[in-house]
């Protein structure tokens, strides 16, 4: 249970305490299905085809859907979710007022409908009864204990979406809800976004709509405040890092991180992100704020209660920062029909488990609305959510651009945004188009209601009305979630081209419509210009960007095009307070600049697989697919330093003057301190700085500008360290995304810096006028101490009949250190890599030894001692307590090995005299020094992980006392002690406080300290 505390000394907190504070936790399970195959039903025309029928038409041998839907609905679990057993939990839980929020898809109602109508699969007609029943049962205030929560029908990314689709999702959601669950108790106030993608953009529609409170995760609230913890990788985000101009919430004290086995660490802020707060939007045009209440839900501890039994040790670890006026909400948010956490042993075992032990430690199992009703948040409690999903989705890890639904264009060598394409970006386009046609019809019919968009074969419906019913399905988050596995990238499009079909028939010839034109939400890459991606996107490597940047978009209408223009402006002061509005409207004020206005350029999207991927079959291509829009942002007040945030927003305008504006963006230019190169220009950067030693180095080079000639393909790094020592050579491969080659070296762990050079491999060399580069690296571990006492980074790595054998490794040179010669016995302690044939034994000692590639010897009569053979690894020794040595195995093999394999021996120190003990242990006992009999000791740099229950106190006298559990080392690793760091920020700039064997550590007081942060990590090493 790997977790990280980071701790603000001027609050004297102690998270370990046992003093329990007022904590409320609750339930959300999320329940989806989807439409399968989105065409018109021959069975209950003129509405779209439901689960029951897709199963009849797919045994009787259709090509689609290609998925097995019988399947998917008979699994037991499911069977069960979907009908009694939500309703089983909440009648198992403790506390009067336990309880559990669900959501329930439209489109799921739908799928069970139909299979409950036929006795189908283990559903009955009355599927729908245990959840009436279950929402019956009420609080002591008055609340359901099982709030079906509102959602929208056809599970779409709601940020990403027209607001108009949103609008109509949630509207059809409603009427759904009233038929499958009854009008008593009336409609749930809250609201579950799909796949928890929520951005602020979204909140005029759900409050509109009477939605008051909504989830959203909380590790988008944490990113969003002005000192989060980045950390990147498995120990932290492994996504894009925030842009700053999402950073508004004010900097907190508390922070706490789980690592999940997703891949993911999430940081969260404590109280902060573990309790509701208010979230608004500004509308452009009118600035009139919408606003609702956020409920935080906790990612990492979702994950863990939707994968084991559960209990409240995460929670005892957040508790002690619980507030009176509000306290923590802790919301455990999972899908409710897949894995662990649809199963019986979930529902029927761990809740209750959980609940009881809850009431046991005095907290308050609770649902979300009673608790608001207890507990209301004030209106001036207002904080920003970052855009962005659950971390727990493959490949996205909560990004901020939804790119498990949102993957950029991309080409041959890397994304291309003038020229690339990408199967997920086809189906926006021919959303958006389709989405221009639906809603001109609707605007030229003048009377879509709800109720036939939702049920066209219950209720007439007009061509508008079955225009809205077909198109929807297409919004499904599935269908793109899952990309190019089987037929999925074939719905949209089938969905699509149903309501076009139907939309047309009221358009016509377009005349009197005064539509404007449909532009999807405009699309930024790289998220962070001038500053570090990270994710899926790069690699999961740290890869820094320049400061120039892509904007592109969709943009459709039926009556053509005029114009599609980009807007900018630039903040007067580089800050958006969540006070002012100045930055959210169009209008603006003294505190941003001027619009500036450039064209964007058009290109006519490709409807086919432009990449022949086998994986896809476009056997039905779109009646209509948008335009892309597209600009490379280079202007140079933005580029040439950085370290501006800017608004911004796209603007179309059709043929007939109708005009629309998209949603006001906001991003921060970094200045860009990665870059370097002596000339002056940018032709050489690196990222990241400063750089660390023991981590990845990337080098990035572009020809323009220097001497290499112009076509060079590809360009080499010329690379050594310290002064040129290991020098080599590497091809740099090319990276579209900044029209530059790039690279990335792994720093060793006793790098101080790093120097390169650039040619052709063809004599031509880039060599920065004679000056080279050298980039200064921190964090190098220091060079062994050679004095006769062990030194503490060592491992015992072996001992046997009174002799010990040490060994360490820093990145750069080997140490070893064995039992001095005593007992009247030289002591010989060799290296090799690896042990070759017998040899006559050293010193004209008897017996053999494998071949060797140096050795210390240590002689009894006099103490002395010196390397054999080792003059190329620059060798360095002494004799003590302990006779100890390290060397360079990089340059005493000529290369540095994977492994080298290490042993000691004790020879009478007579001529002639026998091996009399050796480590390893012997295998045979024949006095010689056999290959077999040698230890291999791996040369890889130390890893580090996270710790376990990191406590933080304060003493009495002014220090802090740090406490940890030692964590289980991964297989094949072992535990090399712990380094202990602090942070003057707590986000930021480790500095090391030393390294220990031991699981605690004392800070001493300092004076004046008001905020230090701290982190411990362990230290791993191949065994």
């Amino acid at each position: 249970m790997n977790r990280r505390i980071l701790f603000a000394v001027g609050l004297g907190l102690a998270l370990l305490s046992t003093t329990r504070a007022a904590v409320y936790t609750t339930y959300h399970w999320h329940q989806q299905q989807p439409i399968y195959w989105p065409q018109t039903s021959a069975l209950s025309p003129p509405a779209i085809e439901t689960a029951w029928e897709s199963i009849q038409r797919r045994n009787a041998g259709a090509a689609h859907p290609e998925n097995d839907v019988a399947e998917i609905f008979s699994v037991a679990d499911r069977v069960a979710a979907y009908q009694g057993r939500m309703r089983d939990a909440v009648g198992l839980m403790s506390g009067p007022s336990a309880g559990a929020q669900v959501s329930y898809a439209g489109c799921l109602i739908d799928n069970i409908a139909s299979l409950g109508a036929h006795n189908s699969l283990g559903y009955s007609p009355a599927w729908n009864q245990g959840i009436r029943q279950a929402r019956s049962w009420l609080t002591p205030g008055g609340v359901p204990r099982l709030d079906l929560v509102l959602t929208p029908y056809h599970h779409s990314i709601a940020p990403l979406i027209d607001e108009e689709a949103l609008r109509m999702e949630i509207r059809i959601a409603k009427l759904a809800h009233a038929r499958a669950w009854g009008s008593t108790p009336g409609l749930s106030s809250g609201f579950f976004p799909p796949e928890m993608c929520f951005s602020e953009r979204i909140i005029p529609v759900l409050a509109s709509e009477g939605i008051q409170w909504t989830f959203v995760p909380n590790n988008h609230l944490s990113r969003a405040c002005a000192n989060f913890p980045l950390i990147l990788g498995t120990g932290g985000e492994n996504c894009d890092p925030p842009n700053k101009a999402d950073q508004l919430n004010p900097a907190q004290n508390t922070w706490w991180s789980r690592t999940i086995s997703r891949g993911c660490t999430p940081t969260n802020a404590a109280p902060f992100s573990l309790r509701p707060h208010k979230a608004e939007y500004v509308d452009p045009a009118t600035g009139v704020a919408s606003a609702v209440t956020v409920v935080p839900m906790e990612m990492a501890m979702s994950w863990q209660d939707g994968y084991q039994m559960y209990g409240l040790e995460d929670i005892n670890q957040v508790a002690a920062t619980s507030e009176a006026a509000q306290p923590l909400l802790i919301v455990l948010g999972h899908d409710g029909d897949n894995a662990w956490g649809g199963g019986y042993s979930y529902y029927m075992e761990s809740v209750p488990q959980f609940t009881s032990q809850a009431v046991a430690a005095g907290y308050t199992p609770t649902v979300v609305q009673q608790y608001l009703q207890t507990h209301p948040v004030s209106a001036a409690d207002l904080v920003h959510v970052e855009d962005g999903g659950w971390v727990n989705a493959d490949g996205d890890f909560g990004s901020p651009d939804y790119i498990n639904w949102n993957w950029p264009l991309t080409g041959p060598d890397g994304f291309d945004i003038p020229g690339g394409w990408a199967e997920d970006e086809r189906n926006w386009a021919v959303i958006t188009a389709a989405q221009n046609y639906v809603q001109t019809a609707a605007e030229l019919d003048g009377n879509v209601d709800p109720a036939s968009v939702m049920d066209p074969a219950a209720y007439p419906a007009s061509a508008a009305e079955l225009a809205w019913h077909h198109f929807l399905p297409a919004l499904e988050s599935g269908y793109m979630y899952y990309g190019a596995a089987l037929d999925m990238e074939l719905k949209p499009t089938v969905a699509c081209n149903t309501a076009i079909g139907h939309a047309s028939q009221v358009i016509g010839s377009g005349a009197g419509e005064t539509t404007p034109p449909t532009i999807w939400l405009p699309q930024q890459l790289p998220h962070n210009p001038g500053a570090t991606g990270f994710g899926s996107l790069w690699g999961y490597t740290p890869t820094f960007h320049d400061r120039d940047f892509w904007i592109w978009t969709f943009v459709h209408d039926v009556s053509g095009l005029d114009s599609v223009t980009w807007h900018y402006r630039i903040d007067v002061d580089g800050e958006n307070p969540l006070a002012s509005h100045q930055n959210e409207t169009f209008a603006g004020g003294l505190d941003v600049g001027s619009w500036r206005s450039r064209p964007m350029n058009r290109r006519a999207f490709p409807t086919g697989n432009v990449y022949n991927d086998p994986n896809i079959n476009f056997s039905v291509l779109p009646a209509a697919i948008a335009d892309e829009y597209w600009l490379h942002v280079t202007e140079p007040e933005l580029t040439t330093t950085g370290g501006l945030l800017i608004d911004y927003f796209v603007e179309a305008r059709d043929s007939r003057g109708n005009v629309k504006q998209s949603p006001i963006l906001h991003t921060w230019i970094g200045t860009g301190e990665g870059q370097g190169g002596g000339s002056g220009d940018e032709r050489v950067s690196w990222w990241p700085v400063p750089a660390q030693a023991g981590q990845s180095f990337t080098v990035q080079y572009r020809l323009e500008g220097g001497p290499l000639p112009a076509g060079t393909s590809p360009v080499y790094l010329h690379y050594g360290f310290n002064g040129w020592d290991g020098v080599a050579d590497v091809a740099l491969t090319w990276a579209a995304d900044s029209a530059a080659w790039r690279g990335t070296l792994t720093l060793p762990q006793g790098a101080e810096q790093v120097d390169f050079v650039f040619h052709d491999n063809l004599g031509h060399w880039d060599n920065n006028s004679g000056q080279d580069w050298h980039v200064s690296v921190e964090g190098a571990a220091a060079d062994w101490v050679m004095d006769g006492t062990l030194d503490p980074d060592a491992l015992l790595l072996a001992q046997n009949s009174g002799l010990q054998l040490w060994g360490g490794w820093n990145g750069s040179r080997l140490y070893l250190a064995g039992t001095p010669a005593q007992n009247a016995r030289d002591h010989f302690l060799f290296v090799s890599a690896p042990p070759g044939a017998l040899r006559a034994a050293p010193w004209a000692k008897a017996g053999q030894v494998a071949g060797w590639g140096c050795y210390l010897a240590n002689e009894v009569s006099n103490g002395w001692s010196a390397w054999f053979d080792a003059a190329a690894g620059a060798p360095a020794q002494a004799r003590g307590a302990v006779l100890e040595g390290s060397l360079d195995p990089a340059a005493l093999f000529g290369a540095l090995p994977d492994t080298v394999w290490l042993a000691l021996g004790a020879w009478g120190n007579a001529d002639g005299g026998t091996m009399q003990a050796q480590v390893p242990v012997t295998l045979n006992g024949n006095g010689s020094l056999e290959s077999g009999e040698w230890l291999a000791f791996p040369l890889t740099t130390p890893v580090f992980g996270p710790v376990a229950e990191l406590g933080i106190q304060r003493q009495a006298d002014g220090s802090i006392q740090l406490a940890w559990t030692a964590p289980t080392p991964p297989a094949g690793w072992m535990l090399a002690g712990y380094s202990v760091e602090a942070s003057p920020t707590g986000y930021g700039s480790w500095q090391s406080l030393g390294l220990t064997a031991a699981t605690s550590w004392t800070d001493g007081a300092t004076p004046g300290l008001q905020q230090r942060g701290y982190r411990v990590r362990a230290r791993y090493e191949r065994r």
